[in-house]
């Protein structure tokens, strides 16, 4: 690879943490919905009283993996920030390195030389610092999933004791299919940042 192709995908790895970052919004957002469906579904139970028994639980579930999912999401949104700033100092570096190289073309000055070893170490530290950080994105990203595995199974659940319900039986049955929406935006989103990882990590190799 020469050193332009090496600036180049620097760039477009740069490009590739940004997906990331964009596909948190999306994680947190639905996160939240779930937070704020699961205190809705609880006020509709209470009001269903004895034929939602069994959905009452099921509420606090919700509760419990989506406080969980958005404590994980700002933890990651945290470590994303140090990403996208290694991702650019590493597109920086690399640009530099690019014409400290062009320098080097025309001139055999011993200080460009000095420069650019300095540089080369600089970039492989850097490029070390983004795998180490994309090595607990991942860890991150594969907990959610498990969350949202949980999630589809409620959402199987919830909607069994929804049909138990009576009156109150499509407003829970309304909480079951918007879980299920959810999960599926969040798997989605969770799905596209591995995606973007693995061709990171084989861009780094």
């Amino acid at each position: 690879m020469t050193r332009n192709d090496e600036a180049a995908q620097a760039v477009r790895n740069f490009v590739r943490v940004a997906n990331i970052v964009a596909n948190l919004d999306t994680i947190l957002i639905e996160a939240k919905n779930l937070s704020l469906t699961a205190k809705n579904a609880r006020v509709v139970a209470l009001r269903a009283g004895d034929s939602a028994f069994g959905f009452k639980p099921i509420t606090n579930f919700i509760d419990e993996f989506s406080d969980l999912t958005i404590k994980i999401t700002k933890q990651i949104s945290q470590l994303s920030s140090q990403l996208f700033s290694i991702a650019l100092a590493v597109v920086r570096c690399s640009d530099f390195q690019q014409h400290l190289n062009n320098c080097a073309k025309s001139s055999d000055n011993k200080a460009i030389s000095h420069l650019q070893r300095e540089v080369n170490l600089e970039l492989m530290k850097t490029i070390k610092q983004l795998e180490s950080v994309i090595t607990y994105l991942e860890s991150y990203f594969e907990d959610i999933q498990k969350q949202m595995r949980s999630a589809e199974y409620i959402a199987v659940t919830s909607r069994v004791e929804a049909s138990n319900a009576g009156e109150f039986s499509e407003s829970l049955q309304s909480v079951s299919d918007f879980i299920t929406g959810a999960a599926k935006k969040i798997k989605s989103a969770i799905n596209d940042n591995l995606k973007e990882i693995n061709q990171l990590r084989g861009a780094l190799r």
